[in-house]
């Protein structure tokens, strides 16, 4: 027992001597690290679930360099080193974005959007979903603007006609919301409205009947929508013509008008007059039963119109001699002999191109060969001897679509017509020789159909070098002829039967 005591004593002795002499040169630091990674330096050994390593005092500094060194109590122990010091603010030139903060610099690959668009808050006139009333037109100036859509949010209509009634009509394809202005002393006595699927509405600081009805969109006054809805106009107001018209494919935001439109004959249900041709000359049509029926360029007939029943189309060629006739059917080229009747099929080689979609056929009177050309494929041009009853030979007409063929016995060569309106010459051995666009050349030929979604029509072609006569067929009847000058290039409408432009298709 009493050792024991004296053993206590002297080891409390030992550890004042060293707390007051200082650490001895083989004392210990231990590095402690523990299961989450904080290490801490203690002079006594680390904790059970910590690992850790003995390090002589004065080595303890032999740690990477960005790790701090602990501090020394008074008594010589050992405390965990300070935390790291807080990473430096970010610039104030460029802090980090968030609400009410500058916005960093923009990414030059992040798409920009438009600016916001707020509604226009207006109240849209009622609809008036019956037809309109005749009186609207009384004593009124007849306005029209037209187009397939409208500019985005609102398209303004402005009336400047003082001391004038006007009858506006406002139709499109898309949906419009219009805005009608009208300017001091301009009364509004009605508004037609009309749109695809019926969407289109109007707004305007005064009230005004607007009456919700179907009529085409027609931006183009040559156009067959353009008679389509004139010729409505015509049978609800009985008008003859309309005052001023605007149309464009996309209206611009605001559309004025502050005059009527210069006279043009289009905007009139008659519509474009005939002129005299500079020259006349004589040519044939055939009639249903294969008949020549006489005729010129200026629509003068020498056949008596009551025996008249033409045959439309440019699918059937008559001989030189007038006994055959060739004629284009589903299986191919036929030959009918008139005074027998008798029907021979022409099939083509084996080696040829069948024939697919064939479209036209024509007869050299000078050689006696038959012309076909076809659309299938890049279209084909074909040659048959109608002497020695064989074919001569095919070429490519490379995607040139020919849907009316005719042969030019002054020229000795022929003249066909394109679904893009354009009129070719072809030598009598089958060479393009020449191309040119006329279509727009001929003045009321737009009025035939719709020219924004559809070819224009085949017209029957009567060529006498250096003119051309294009004929246009109703009802087995002439309606119109245009009178075509090579040398001159010039085009007119020299023909034109009373009525024609009256003829307005349906809506």
């Amino acid at each position: 027992m009493r050792h024991a005591i004296r053993g206590s004593r002297r080891a409390a002795g030992l550890v004042l001597l060293a707390c007051l002499v200082g650490p001895a040169a083989n004392a210990q630091v231990h590095r402690c690290v523990d299961a989450n990674g904080r290490t801490e330096y203690r002079s006594a050994a680390c904790d059970s679930g910590t690992r850790g390593q003995a390090l002589p005092i004065g080595e303890e500094r032999a740690r990477s360099p960005d790790t701090p060194a602990p501090s020394t109590t008074a008594r010589g122990e050992r405390t965990a080193p300070p935390p790291p010091a807080a990473p430096p603010p970010a610039p104030r030139d460029l802090p980090a974005p968030g609400f009410g903060s500058p916005v960093a610099p923009r990414d030059p690959t992040t798409p920009r959007f438009g600016s916001p668009v707020a509604p226009l808050n207006e109240r849209e006139q009622p609809l008036l979903r019956e037809a309109p009333p005749r009186s609207l037109a009384t004593d009124a100036e007849l306005v029209v603007v037209s187009g397939y859509e409208g500019s985005p949010g609102v398209t303004r209509v402005r009336l400047n006609r003082p001391g004038k009634r006007v009858l506006l009509v406002l139709s499109s394809y898309d949906k419009i919301l219009w805005r009608v202005e009208p300017g001091p002393r301009t009364t509004i006595s009605g508004v037609v409205l009309a749109s695809h699927g019926d969407e289109s509405r109007v707004v305007a600081d005064i009230p005004m009947p607007v009456h919700l009805v179907k009529l085409p969109y027609a931006y183009d006054t040559d156009n067959i929508k353009f008679r389509s809805l004139l010729g409505q106009l015509n049978r609800w107001f009985g008008v003859e013509k309309i005052d001023a018209v605007r149309g464009e494919y996309k209206l611009p935001p605001v559309v004025e008008i502050v005059a009527p439109t210069p006279g043009r004959p289009e905007l009139t249900l008659q519509g474009v007059a005939a002129t005299a041709p500079a020259s006349v000359f004589d040519f044939d049509l055939l009639t249903r039963d294969y008949r020549k029926a006489g005729f010129r360029n200026d629509g003068t007939s020498t056949t008596p119109r009551q025996e008249l029943n033409l045959l439309a189309g440019s699918q059937t060629a008559l001989s030189g001699s007038g006994r055959y006739v060739y004629v284009l059917t589903g299986s191919g080229l036929q030959e009918t002999d008139i005074e027998s009747g008798v029907r021979t099929p022409v099939p083509v080689p084996t080696d040829f191109p069948s024939f697919s979609w064939a479209t036209a056929v024509a007869y050299d009177s000078h050689q006696d060969i038959v012309t076909v050309v076809t659309l299938g494929g890049e279209g084909f041009l074909y040659r048959y001897d109608t002497r020695r009853k064989r074919w001569l030979d095919y070429r490519s007409l490379n995607n040139v679509d020919i849907t009316s063929l005719a042969y030019d016995p002054q020229a000795r060569r022929y003249v066909a017509w394109t679904s893009d309106g354009r009129l070719l010459t072809i030598s009598n051995s089958g060479e393009a020789l020449g191309s040119k666009a006329l279509k727009s050349m001929l003045p009321g030929f737009g009025t035939l159909y719709d020219g924004g979604n559809g070819s224009p029509p085949a017209l029957i072609l009567a060529p006498r070098s250096p003119n051309v006569a294009l004929v246009h067929l109703q009802g087995g009847a002439v309606a119109m002829i245009w009178t075509y000058d090579e040398k001159t290039g010039q085009a007119r409408l020299t023909y034109k039967r009373a009525g024609t432009q009256q003829r307005t298709p349906p809506l």
